[in-house]
């Protein structure tokens, strides 16, 4: 009975033991998981994001200005007819097409009424011509009569010496003589002249076609130069010299064929000054000496693009179009190699850059730029940059 009770008592003693030892090892393990908890873990190093920059560096560039036109001759003339009658001729030439030089005859008009003007004004010019002869002589031969009876002191009247006779002679002899030439003026018009050097582009007429005064002949090109106007806003304006440097004949311009890839050397032949009211734009007038003349023709109603060489603007960034954010901003590296930008209009740009003004606190020295930034970039990102082809900014 006591060895029972003894050995009860042993297995409650190591029972107790047993419960003190689990409290005190749960006690240790929940103090040390504390303190674990409580100590700071160490930062995890930063990692940088790996982006394609170029180099950029601030220089000076030259725009392109771009702008189309139709290639207009310098004269347009339709040619009328100046007096009636009938086409008895016509020139070979007075054809669709072809060249004819000033002063060719293209018509003959028969109007007999205008020759006989002619004669009929001659005839009276000899006439009036003969009677201020005879009234020359007449007048001599009264001042000599006068002179031969002694008479010092000048006549009372003119008549005596047949003054006002002299004159009314003379205004019938000018009269005759302005109508023989305006009659003369007349008959030249029934001759149909080229007046300038021109190309044929309409004839209307045929042998044996009556005419009135007014009644239309052809249609006449002029074939010294050919202009093409292209109207310009005041953005391609600022990116243009003065209009003085413009029109001392040597500024650069390129007449290039919409259809093809001939290329034409052209002048600035004048500047607008004024702003047109329903286009709010300027026009600027291209000149091309003897159009029809050159190794490739280029014929009037061409439709040409001109392209302008603007002046050049300094302090700029030349950087690949992708550059530029859709927020209009370029991204560049800081001196950390951290995310930084600004936003900014291009000065200009053309089909593989983008040319922008540098700030002017950053000027001194040359930076980085993202080739591609995204909406999604975050300023003060750490990055590793990958260096793209110099070639892209030079």
């Amino acid at each position: 009975m006591k060895r029972t009770l003894k050995l009860q008592w042993i297995l409650l003693t190591l029972a107790v033991v047993s419960v003190v030892a689990v409290y005190i090892y749960i006690q240790f393990a929940v103090e040390a998981q504390n303190n674990k908890i409580r100590q700071p873990r160490p930062e995890a190093p930063e990692q940088a994001i790996n982006l394609s920059v170029v180099s950029a560096k601030m220089g000076s560039y030259a725009a392109q200005i771009k702008a189309s036109g139709l290639a207009n001759p310098r004269y347009s003339l339709t040619l009328t007819s100046q007096v009636n009658g009938e086409i008895i001729s016509l020139s070979e030439q007075f054809e669709v097409g072809q060249l004819v030089k000033k002063g060719h005859v293209l018509a003959r008009i028969n109007n007999v009424e205008l020759s006989s003007a002619v004669a009929s004004a001659r005839n009276t010019l000899a006439s009036a011509e003969l009677a201020l002869k005879e009234e020359i002589r007449q007048g001599e031969q009264a001042r000599a009569e006068w002179e031969a009876a002694g008479f010092q002191e000048a006549p009372d009247s003119d008549l005596v010496l047949r003054e006002p006779q002299l004159a009314a002679a003379q205004a019938e002899f000018d009269a005759a003589k302005a109508e023989l030439a305006s009659a003369q003026n007349d008959l030249r018009h029934a001759n149909i002249v080229a007046p300038f050097d021109a190309l044929i582009v309409e004839r209307t007429v045929s042998p044996g076609s009556y005419l009135s005064s007014g009644n239309e002949i052809g249609t006449l090109y002029s074939v010294d130069r050919a202009e093409i106007s292209v109207d310009l806003s005041n953005s391609d304006w600022l990116k243009l010299p003065d209009t003085q440097t413009l029109l001392q004949g040597n500024w650069p311009v390129q007449i290039g064929g919409i259809d093809t890839n001939t290329q034409w050397q052209g002048n600035i032949l004048n500047v607008g000054l004024h702003i047109d009211e329903d286009t709010r734009m300027r026009s600027l007038t291209v000149a091309l000496d003897r159009p029809l003349s050159q190794e490739t023709p280029l014929v009037p109603g061409s439709f040409v693009q001109i392209t302008l060489k603007g002046k050049l603007l300094d302090k700029l960034w030349r950087l690949p179009n992708t550059a530029l954010s859709k927020k209009s901003e370029i991204w560049y590296l800081d001196k950390d190699s951290r995310l930084a930008a600004f936003e900014t209009t291009p000065r200009f740009v053309d089909s593989q850059y983008v040319y922008i003004q540098v700030p002017e606190a950053m000027q001194s020295q040359n930076y980085q730029v993202l080739v591609q930034p995204y909406n999604s970039y975050i300023k003060g990102t750490l990055v590793s940059p990958t260096l793209v082809s110099k070639g892209t900014n030079e």
